[in-house]
């Protein structure tokens, strides 16, 4: 194997990943390896008693090819998480009541979990922990669905969608894959974790330290930026269309043939959420924004005691249209991505504080404080991690986005509208 890269992220409910391989004893035919087969992945830092350790299943084999005067071929080897095989042979035909956090305990467990722990019987392996581990946020409201077929996936996906958290205000539900587990949750509690626990962020990360290369402090290096670039800046000709600003959900009782709108502004909701900076978050907006609830319009079929139950989602999209479509839209304002040694100990949905240079010339009478660009600097939420591997060294380059700046440093510089 001369490389494997393994990719997680918040908005993909598997990990998945691919393997290079340099072949010169023709391994691929002694093996029989065809594109079903179980790959069995640990990998850990040295300096870290935490590993990445996870069941895969090979789905196919590609980019094969003859060099070196045909005595060596090189091929990639593709793989997903063994739950993703699961999911794809489980289509489900069934009904399904209760909280939307019971409901999806009970698919994960009913025909996602399974055992991934290897261990050696004769010439075989059996596998044989407790299965995938799997952390749930508590849901408010009662949902029940029919499931036409849906992939369990499918199923939990939408039942995201449909979520209102019992602690906190917002419904930014996602279902997702770490290194260390599966997660359903809304990024309000993972911005609250952190802000209420500064010890459950993986540590402040800074661009362009001097003299690197002298210093022999391992610890230093693991939080050095080898290279970063911003993917994305807020685009407010995008926010006045893309109903980020401001939306209406039109809902239609089929019943009582009546329309009720439900208009949200962002710019009057957003202090009532947890964001990356806490509660006192400045947003990347002014508060006289243009903006029309008509930008954006969405349709919602509203049908009274529908499965003989009060209040089932369709009649609780007000509540969270407007509010889920926000809170995500808010994760695309502002999106970095850096290049910084690998860690088995980090996972995405997890924080870092990033500090971000300063370029204004020396002696200007700028905004920056202590040689940091305040707009930049601040905490990060981690929504992509792509771990390359290889025989020298383990790089990673994460995605971090935030929604908002620090209230505090822009209040001590006199900028206070952002």
């Amino acid at each position: 194997m001369s490389e494997i890269t393994i990719q997680e992220d918040i908005f993909s409910p598997v990990m998945h990943g691919k393997m290079l391989f340099v072949d010169s004893r023709n391994l691929i035919k002694e093996f029989d390896l065809i594109g079903e087969e179980y790959l069995y992945v640990k990998i850990n830092t040295p300096t870290s008693d935490s590993s990445i350790e996870k069941l895969f299943r090979i789905y196919s084999i590609t980019d094969r090819q003859l060099i070196n005067d045909k005595a060596t071929q090189t091929y990639i080897a593709h793989f997903v998480s063994a739950e993703s095989i699961q999911n794809t042979i489980n289509p489900l035909f069934k009904t399904f009541e209760g909280t939307a956090s019971d409901i999806v305990s009970n698919i994960f467990n009913e025909f996602l979990k399974i055992s991934r722990a290897p261990v050696k019987n004769n010439n075989s392996y059996e596998f044989v922990d407790n299965g995938s581990e799997f952390f749930v946020t508590t849901t408010e409201n009662n949902i029940k669905f029919v499931s036409p077929g849906w992939t369990p996936f499918k199923c939990i996906n939408w039942c995201a969608s449909k979520s209102m958290p019992k602690e906190g205000k917002a419904c930014n539900f996602l279902f997702f894959e770490t290194n260390k587990a599966f997660m359903f949750t809304n990024l309000e509690l993972l911005f609250n974790i952190n802000n209420n626990n500064k010890n459950s962020s993986i540590g402040t990360y800074r661009y362009n330290i001097n003299n690197l290369e002298q210093n022999k402090n391992n610890n230093i290096k693991v939080f050095n930026i080898n290279d970063l670039a911003i993917k994305k800046n807020f685009n407010h000709l995008d926010n006045y269309t893309n109903g980020y600003f401001a939306n209406r959900l039109m809902s239609l009782d089929i019943v009582n043939k009546t329309v009720t709108n439900t208009d949200y502004i962002t710019t009057e909701k957003y202090d009532d959420y947890v964001h990356t900076e806490g509660n006192n978050t400045l947003p990347f907006f002014k508060p006289n924004t243009v903006l029309s609830t008509l930008s954006d319009i969405k349709f919602n079929p509203i049908h009274p005691g529908l499965h003989d139950i009060e209040q089932n989602v369709n009649e609780r999209m007000p509540q969270i249209y407007g509010n889920r479509k926000t809170n995500l839209l808010e994760l695309d304002q502002l999106k970095l991505e850096v290049f910084v040694p690998g860690r088995t100990d980090i996972e995405v949905g997890r924080m870092l504080k990033l500090i971000y240079p300063d370029v204004s010339p020396k002696g200007m009478n700028d905004i920056s404080s202590e040689n940091e660009d305040i707009r930049y600097t601040g905490n990060y939420l981690i929504t992509a991690i792509n771990h390359k591997i290889n025989q020298q060294s383990h790089m990673m380059s994460m995605e971090i986005v935030k929604d908002g700046m620090r209230s505090t440093t822009l209040e001590r510089t006199g900028n206070s509208n952002g």
